[in-house]
């Protein structure tokens, strides 16, 4: 058993993984924690053990068993014999094969019917634990030798280095013998950002394509790291040829935030090349969407207060006062301007967002309707059917 705890100790430290080591009959032997998960989460994690038992039990002592439960928390289990008879496992996890986000987390919670007030723990606690993508595998393959072979003790050796040699210099790619290629790509970046600029999302998907180029050359050895560099770049001139477009900077400021961390994040090319087109095409819906070019200063200021602050108590008064212009004046310029009055633009973007959030089926309909900024579950619906033509409870209907 001090073998055992020794080789859980040493799996715990290499992988900051919880290690717990459960007999034939479900007992905790020892459990090596953060002592942070919740409840719920133990609940969940017991329930497994008759399954990855049986599992193992059918299967040769060199064998491994993951799985993933319905919080999508995920578990390496390894069998442990005596006299090749079954005496227990070695399970560790819970660890993440997704990364968190809150669509993730909304998901996990309408899956196991949970109230929204989880949302905030839950969210602490997955944050904490390890994330292993497909790394898993590998891990799985160690795991396996450490539980199965007896541990040899390792003893540490320093060795005095020499001053390293100097890394070769790497020169950038000879574009003398290619300069028409150069233009050519630099031509085909010019029409991309200017098909972000008007929100066409189709065709700067082609015409990235066609300036997307490999600069693995400029990071030797590290081409994550170039494509990483590569998709910054793209985010930030995107986020300028947005503003071009119209873009207000407080919704470009969030999107290239948003990007940002994404790119950093991410651990593998394919991820970065997902993450690039979702990048277009939010710019491009973004020019789409928000894009307030054309319009007099007194209904661009008022354009850009209530797509900022729709969600708010907001009034006609309170948008006129703010942005310095008289009540009447703001009303009948945005009505010539908009084809539609102040107070049914600020219901038109209440019911797009309790529309989403109703598609989401994360919320209740009276929690929604407070969400978006209705303070009378009542007004809220009267709002919603005269916009939609059917009720918020048809709608929910039509899309579960």
């Amino acid at each position: 058993m001090d073998e055992l705890l020794s080789k859980c100790r040493l799996i715990k430290n290499a992988f900051n993984i919880d290690v717990q080591v459960v007999d034939k009959r479900f007992q905790t032997i020892y459990h090596l924690s953060n002592d942070s998960e919740p409840l719920i989460l133990v609940e969940a994690r017991k329930a497994i053990y008759s399954d990855l038992q049986k599992a193992l039990g059918e299967a040769n002592k060199n064998s491994f068993c993951f799985h993933t439960d319905s919080f999508q928390l995920s578990y390496l289990a390894v069998a442990l014999h005596e006299n090749d008879q079954f005496q227990g496992m070695v399970l560790v996890g819970p660890f993440l094969n997704e990364r968190v986000t809150d669509l993730f987390l909304w998901n996990i919670l309408k899956h196991n019917r949970l109230d929204h007030n989880w949302f905030n723990p839950l969210e602490k606690f997955y944050k904490s634990l390890a994330y292993l993508g497909q790394s898993y595998l590998s891990i799985s393959e160690l795991l396996v030798n450490i539980v199965v072979n007896p541990r040899v003790d390792s003893k540490l050796i320093t060795v005095k280095g020499e001053k390293a040699p100097s890394q070769p210099v790497v020169q950038p790619q000879d574009y003398s013998q290619s300069g028409m290629d150069v233009k050519l790509r630099y031509e085909a970046e010019r029409i991309f950002l200017h098909f972000i600029e008007i929100g066409d999302k189709e065709n700067a998907f082609k015409a990235f394509l066609e300036f997307a180029g490999d600069f693995s050359y400029r990071v030797p050895g590290n081409p994550l790291r170039a494509k990483k560099n590569l998709s910054f770049s793209s985010n930030t001139m995107s986020r300028l040829a947005a503003g071009r477009g119209g873009v207000e900077p407080q919704y470009l400021h969030a999107i290239s935030e948003k990007f940002a961390l994404r790119i950093e994040a991410a651990v593998a090319m394919s991820e970065l090349d997902a993450i690039e087109f979702n990048m277009i095409e939010e710019y491009c819906e973004a020019v789409q969407n928000f894009n307030v070019k054309g319009h007099s200063p007194v209904v661009r200021e008022a354009l850009m207060e209530i797509n900022l602050y729709f969600k708010e108590s907001i009034t006609v008064q309170s948008i006129a006062d703010k942005i310095g212009f008289s009540r009447n004046y703001l009303a009948r310029k945005f009505k010539e301007e908009m084809q539609i009055s102040v107070i049914d633009y600020i219901h038109k973007k209440r019911i797009e967002e309790a529309v989403f959030l109703l598609e989401q089926g994360r919320l209740s309909i009276t929690d929604i309707g407070i969400q978006v900024g209705f303070s009378s579950y009542n007004y809220f619906c009267k709002i919603f059917k005269d916009v939609k033509g059917i009720t918020a409870t048809e709608y929910k209907g039509i899309k579960q």
